[in-house]
Protein backbone atom coordinates (compact mmCIF):
# COMPACT_ATOMS: atom_id res chain seq x y z
CA UNK A 1 0.00 0.00 0.00
CA UNK A 2 2.00 3.18 -1.39
CA UNK A 3 -0.44 5.31 0.20
CA UNK A 4 1.06 7.27 2.45
CA UNK A 5 -2.20 8.42 4.87
CA UNK A 6 -3.72 4.91 4.42
CA UNK A 7 -1.96 3.92 8.08
CA UNK A 8 -3.89 6.87 9.62
CA UNK A 9 -7.17 6.03 7.77
CA UNK A 10 -7.01 2.20 8.66
CA UNK A 11 -5.92 3.28 12.14
CA UNK A 12 -9.00 5.46 12.25
CA UNK A 13 -11.14 2.76 10.91
CA UNK A 14 -10.16 0.22 13.61
CA UNK A 15 -10.21 2.29 16.54
CA UNK A 16 -14.02 2.89 15.89
CA UNK A 17 -14.51 5.64 18.67
CA UNK A 18 -11.96 8.44 17.85
CA UNK A 19 -12.36 11.07 21.46
CA UNK A 20 -12.32 14.77 20.59
CA UNK A 21 -11.12 17.26 22.59
CA UNK A 22 -13.66 20.42 22.61
CA UNK A 23 -13.81 23.76 24.90
CA UNK A 24 -14.28 22.73 28.15
CA UNK A 25 -12.41 22.80 31.37
CA UNK A 26 -10.40 19.79 31.71
CA UNK A 27 -7.21 19.78 31.77
CA UNK A 28 -5.00 19.28 28.03
CA UNK A 29 -2.25 17.62 29.37
CA UNK A 30 -4.12 15.11 31.62
CA UNK A 31 -7.02 13.88 28.66
CA UNK A 32 -3.24 13.38 26.47
CA UNK A 33 -1.84 11.09 29.17
CA UNK A 34 -4.96 9.47 29.72
CA UNK A 35 -5.21 8.77 25.54
CA UNK A 36 -1.40 7.17 26.24
CA UNK A 37 -2.19 4.96 29.05
CA UNK A 38 -5.57 3.54 27.03
CA UNK A 39 -3.40 2.64 24.16
CA UNK A 40 -5.46 5.42 21.78
CA UNK A 41 -4.05 6.02 18.60
CA UNK A 42 -6.53 8.53 16.92
CA UNK A 43 -7.63 11.66 18.35
CA UNK A 44 -9.33 14.39 17.38
CA UNK A 45 -8.00 18.27 18.41
CA UNK A 46 -10.58 20.81 17.46
CA UNK A 47 -10.03 24.61 17.03
CA UNK A 48 -12.38 25.09 19.29
CA UNK A 49 -9.98 24.55 21.77
CA UNK A 50 -8.55 27.87 22.89
CA UNK A 51 -5.12 26.43 23.55
CA UNK A 52 -5.41 24.79 19.77
CA UNK A 53 -2.70 26.61 18.32
CA UNK A 54 -0.52 25.71 20.82
CA UNK A 55 -0.96 22.18 21.71
CA UNK A 56 -1.98 21.31 17.67
CA UNK A 57 2.17 21.98 16.55
CA UNK A 58 3.41 19.87 19.18
CA UNK A 59 1.04 16.65 18.97
CA UNK A 60 3.10 14.60 16.78
CA UNK A 61 6.40 15.80 17.81
CA UNK A 62 5.32 14.39 21.34
CA UNK A 63 4.19 11.16 19.88
CA UNK A 64 4.83 10.65 16.29
CA UNK A 65 3.24 7.68 16.29
CA UNK A 66 -0.33 9.02 17.19
CA UNK A 67 -2.66 9.45 14.21
CA UNK A 68 -3.92 12.87 15.20
CA UNK A 69 -6.82 14.76 13.05
CA UNK A 70 -7.64 18.22 13.75
CA UNK A 71 -11.45 18.81 13.89
CA UNK A 72 -13.46 22.03 13.26
CA UNK A 73 -11.47 23.45 10.18
CA UNK A 74 -12.40 25.67 7.96
CA UNK A 75 -11.56 25.67 4.20
CA UNK A 76 -11.62 29.35 3.17
CA UNK A 77 -8.68 30.70 4.09
CA UNK A 78 -9.85 34.09 3.52
CA UNK A 79 -12.28 33.25 6.34
CA UNK A 80 -10.41 31.91 8.88
CA UNK A 81 -7.53 35.16 8.37
CA UNK A 82 -10.42 37.38 9.19
CA UNK A 83 -11.33 35.48 11.99
CA UNK A 84 -8.59 35.10 13.73
CA UNK A 85 -9.22 38.60 15.15
CA UNK A 86 -11.95 36.91 17.31
CA UNK A 87 -10.43 33.15 17.73
CA UNK A 88 -6.70 33.56 17.70
CA UNK A 89 -6.31 29.76 17.55
CA UNK A 90 -7.95 28.70 14.23
CA UNK A 91 -5.57 28.20 11.65
CA UNK A 92 -5.70 27.48 7.72
CA UNK A 93 -5.81 24.43 6.45
CA UNK A 94 -2.28 24.41 5.05
CA UNK A 95 -1.10 25.76 8.59
CA UNK A 96 -2.58 22.97 9.87
CA UNK A 97 -0.70 20.47 8.05
CA UNK A 98 2.16 22.16 8.15
CA UNK A 99 2.40 20.70 11.49
CA UNK A 100 2.40 17.09 10.25
CA UNK A 101 -1.40 16.51 11.38
CA UNK A 102 -3.17 13.30 9.60
CA UNK A 103 -6.04 14.57 9.08
CA UNK A 104 -9.09 17.36 8.66
CA UNK A 105 -12.57 17.23 9.58
CA UNK A 106 -15.04 19.61 9.28
CA UNK A 107 -18.25 21.09 10.51
CA UNK A 108 -19.11 22.25 7.19
CA UNK A 109 -19.03 20.93 3.37
CA UNK A 110 -15.76 21.45 2.04
CA UNK A 111 -15.45 22.94 -1.60
CA UNK A 112 -14.61 19.87 -3.68
CA UNK A 113 -11.70 21.43 -4.98
CA UNK A 114 -9.58 21.77 -1.80
CA UNK A 115 -10.86 18.12 -1.11
CA UNK A 116 -8.73 17.20 -4.15
CA UNK A 117 -5.84 19.30 -3.48
CA UNK A 118 -5.65 18.27 0.48
CA UNK A 119 -6.81 14.38 0.05
CA UNK A 120 -3.58 12.64 -0.68
CA UNK A 121 -1.84 14.80 2.12
CA UNK A 122 -4.17 14.32 4.72
CA UNK A 123 -7.39 11.91 5.51
CA UNK A 124 -10.67 14.59 4.49
CA UNK A 125 -13.66 14.58 6.44
CA UNK A 126 -16.21 17.22 5.48
CA UNK A 127 -19.77 17.30 6.69
CA UNK A 128 -22.65 17.55 4.05
CA UNK A 129 -25.94 18.89 4.15
CA UNK A 130 -27.69 16.45 1.41
CA UNK A 131 -27.18 13.02 -0.09
CA UNK A 132 -26.13 14.95 -3.68
CA UNK A 133 -23.25 16.97 -1.21
CA UNK A 134 -21.87 13.61 -0.08
CA UNK A 135 -21.90 12.23 -2.96
CA UNK A 136 -19.80 15.13 -4.84
CA UNK A 137 -17.27 15.45 -1.87
CA UNK A 138 -16.53 11.53 -2.04
CA UNK A 139 -15.87 11.91 -5.49
CA UNK A 140 -13.60 14.54 -5.21
CA UNK A 141 -11.65 12.66 -2.63
CA UNK A 142 -13.21 12.64 0.87
CA UNK A 143 -12.98 9.58 2.88
CA UNK A 144 -15.68 10.06 5.13
CA UNK A 145 -18.53 12.20 5.38
CA UNK A 146 -19.17 13.59 8.56
CA UNK A 147 -23.01 13.36 10.29
CA UNK A 148 -24.13 14.08 13.47
CA UNK A 149 -25.70 11.68 15.66
CA UNK A 150 -28.73 13.73 16.36
CA UNK A 151 -29.43 13.55 13.24
CA UNK A 152 -30.16 9.81 12.84
CA UNK A 153 -33.16 9.73 10.00
CA UNK A 154 -29.92 11.18 7.45
CA UNK A 155 -27.59 8.98 8.64
CA UNK A 156 -29.84 6.09 7.70
CA UNK A 157 -30.82 7.99 4.60
CA UNK A 158 -27.34 8.13 3.64
CA UNK A 159 -27.17 4.56 3.77
CA UNK A 160 -30.57 3.76 1.50
CA UNK A 161 -30.43 0.95 -0.78
CA UNK A 162 -30.49 3.42 -4.10
CA UNK A 163 -27.11 4.90 -2.99
CA UNK A 164 -25.53 1.86 -3.61
CA UNK A 165 -23.93 2.17 0.03
CA UNK A 166 -20.94 4.73 -1.49
CA UNK A 167 -20.95 6.91 1.79
CA UNK A 168 -18.53 5.99 4.26
CA UNK A 169 -20.35 7.82 7.52
CA UNK A 170 -17.98 9.15 10.66
CA UNK A 171 -20.47 10.44 12.86
CA UNK A 172 -20.39 12.89 16.21
CA UNK A 173 -22.46 14.25 18.62
CA UNK A 174 -24.75 12.65 21.54
CA UNK A 175 -23.16 8.94 20.92
CA UNK A 176 -23.54 7.75 23.66
CA UNK A 177 -22.73 4.08 24.56
CA UNK A 178 -25.87 3.03 25.09
CA UNK A 179 -26.72 4.60 21.66
CA UNK A 180 -23.74 2.88 20.10
CA UNK A 181 -25.65 -0.09 18.68
CA UNK A 182 -28.83 2.09 16.90
CA UNK A 183 -25.69 4.77 14.97
CA UNK A 184 -23.85 1.55 14.15
CA UNK A 185 -26.81 0.00 13.05
CA UNK A 186 -28.41 2.07 10.57
CA UNK A 187 -25.00 3.12 8.99
CA UNK A 188 -22.18 4.82 10.80
CA UNK A 189 -18.90 3.12 10.35
CA UNK A 190 -16.93 5.13 12.49
CA UNK A 191 -18.38 7.28 15.67
CA UNK A 192 -16.86 10.18 18.10
CA UNK A 193 -17.58 12.39 21.31
CA UNK A 194 -16.34 15.21 22.72
CA UNK A 195 -14.60 14.47 26.35
CA UNK A 196 -17.28 17.16 27.79
CA UNK A 197 -19.56 14.76 27.21
CA UNK A 198 -17.23 11.53 28.19
CA UNK A 199 -16.37 13.43 31.11
CA UNK A 200 -19.12 14.93 31.90
CA UNK A 201 -19.88 14.03 35.67
CA UNK A 202 -16.21 14.37 36.53
CA UNK A 203 -15.12 17.37 37.97
CA UNK A 204 -11.89 19.04 36.20
CA UNK A 205 -10.24 19.58 39.31
CA UNK A 206 -10.88 15.92 40.24
CA UNK A 207 -9.80 14.46 36.62
CA UNK A 208 -6.63 11.91 36.45
CA UNK A 209 -5.43 10.25 33.24
CA UNK A 210 -6.42 7.01 34.93
CA UNK A 211 -10.34 8.29 35.22
CA UNK A 212 -9.41 9.38 31.46
CA UNK A 213 -8.30 5.89 30.24
CA UNK A 214 -10.60 4.20 32.07
CA UNK A 215 -13.82 5.96 30.34
CA UNK A 216 -11.75 5.75 26.68
CA UNK A 217 -11.17 1.86 27.50
CA UNK A 218 -14.90 1.38 27.70
CA UNK A 219 -16.19 3.78 24.86
CA UNK A 220 -13.54 2.14 22.26
CA UNK A 221 -14.62 -1.51 23.45
CA UNK A 222 -18.71 -0.60 23.21
CA UNK A 223 -18.31 1.14 19.74
CA UNK A 224 -15.86 -2.21 18.27
CA UNK A 225 -18.82 -4.22 20.09
CA UNK A 226 -21.54 -2.69 18.36
CA UNK A 227 -19.76 -2.04 14.61
CA UNK A 228 -19.23 -5.92 14.85
CA UNK A 229 -22.80 -6.92 15.81
CA UNK A 230 -23.64 -4.56 13.27
CA UNK A 231 -21.71 -5.25 10.02
CA UNK A 232 -20.09 -8.87 11.08
CA UNK A 233 -17.96 -8.67 8.18
CA UNK A 234 -16.12 -5.84 9.75
CA UNK A 235 -15.06 -8.03 12.86
CA UNK A 236 -11.43 -9.14 13.40
CA UNK A 237 -9.88 -7.01 10.53
CA UNK A 238 -7.13 -5.50 12.67
CA UNK A 239 -5.19 -9.33 11.35
CA UNK A 240 -5.95 -8.59 7.71
CA UNK A 241 -3.45 -7.54 5.04
CA UNK A 242 -3.89 -4.49 3.81
CA UNK A 243 -5.62 -5.55 0.53
CA UNK A 244 -7.85 -8.42 2.41
CA UNK A 245 -8.92 -5.11 4.42
CA UNK A 246 -10.34 -3.00 1.97
CA UNK A 247 -11.98 -5.71 0.48
CA UNK A 248 -14.29 -5.77 3.09
CA UNK A 249 -15.42 -2.68 3.50
CA UNK A 250 -18.59 -2.30 2.17
CA UNK A 251 -18.31 1.26 0.99
CA UNK A 252 -16.57 3.56 -1.41
CA UNK A 253 -12.87 3.94 -1.23
CA UNK A 254 -9.80 5.96 -2.87
CA UNK A 255 -7.19 3.31 -2.46
CA UNK A 256 -6.42 0.90 -4.85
Amino acid sequence: MKHEIFPAYRALFEQAFVPIFVKDAFDTATMLEGCRLAGVRVIEYTLRREDADRVIPTLKKAEPNRFVFVGSTLDSERVVRKMKEKFPQIMTIPEILGHGVDGIISMLPMQPQNIAKYAERAVVIPSAETLGESLAQVDAGAHFIKRLGTELDRVKLSRAAPTFDFCPLFVTGGVTVERMPEVFGIGGMVVGAGFDMLLKDIRPETLTPEMVAGRLTAFISAAKAARAKAWPQLAGLETLSDAEWLSRLPFYHTFG
